[in-house]
C-alpha cells in the first residue's frame, strides 16, 4: 500500500500498484468495434430519416392550399363590395383573378374580356403559380357575381395535394377541410 499525506496532513491510501493500473485500463475509453457499431446504426438510422425532414412537399400544398382559399374568399367579397363580378381562374400552372372593365362608374356587363387584374390593397396583383411538384386539379373558372354567387351548377371540389376545398354552388361558401 501507498500512504501519502494529503494538504491537511490527513493520509492518503492508493491501492497496490496492480490496482492503480487495472484502474486506469478500465477508464480509458471505447474499443474500434464498439466504435464503428455505433456510426453503424446511426448511419442507418440517418438514411431512413433524413429524407423525411428534408421533403417539404406537404409543407408546400397545405401553403399553396390556404392561398387558393384566401383568394376564393377574397374574390367573392370583392365582388359583393364592388357589384362587379370577378372571375377566378385556376389550373395546373396556378390562379388568377380578373373583373369586367367599368363603364361609367359601373361593370360593363358586355364585356367578356375580364381585362381588368383585382388588385389586393397593397397594390398587388391577385394571382398566384402553383409551386414546383403540388399538383391542382380540376382546373375550373368561377364567376362570382354581385351577391357573391358563383356560376355553379353543382358543388365544385377542388384537390391541392391531399388537401381538399369545396365551393358550394348556391352560396358561394368556400368550405376548406
Amino acid at each position: 500500500m501507498i500512504r501519502k499525506e494529503g494538504a491537511c496532513g490527513r493520509p492518503l491510501i492508493f491501492g497496490s500498484l496492480e490496482m492503480q493500473k487495472m484502474s486506469v485500463k478500465t477508464a480509458a475509453g471505447s474499443t474500434l468495434v464498439e466504435l464503428v457499431v455505433v456510426i453503424v446504426i446511426m448511419g442507418i438510422v440517418a438514411a431512413f430519416a433524413a429524407p423525411r425532414f428534408f421533403d417539404d412537399r406537404t409543407f408546400l400544398q397545405r401553403g399553396y392550399y390556404e392561398e387558393l382559399v384566401a383568394a376564393l374568399k377574397y374574390s367573392q367579397k370583392l365582388a359583393v363590395a364592388s357589384g362587379c363580378p370577378v372571375r377566378v381562374v385556376i389550373d395546373a400552372g396556378g390562379y388568377a383573378a380578373r373583373q369586367q372593365a367599368a363603364q361609367s362608374g359601373t361593370c360593363n356587363a358586355a364585356d367578356t374580356s375580364w381585362p381588368t387584374n383585382v388588385a389586393l390593397a397593397d397594390g398587388d396583383v391577385l394571382a398566384g403559380s402553383s409551386p414546383l411538384g403540388v399538383a391542382v386539379s380540376p382546373a375550373v373558372t368561377l364567376t362570382f357575381d354581385a351577391l357573391g354567387r358563383p356560376d355553379l351548377g353543382a358543388d365544385q371540389n377542388i384537390s391541392v395535394g391531399p388537401f381538399a376545398l369545396t365551393v358550394r354552388a348556391g352560396s358561394g361558401f368556400v368550405q376548406a377541410f
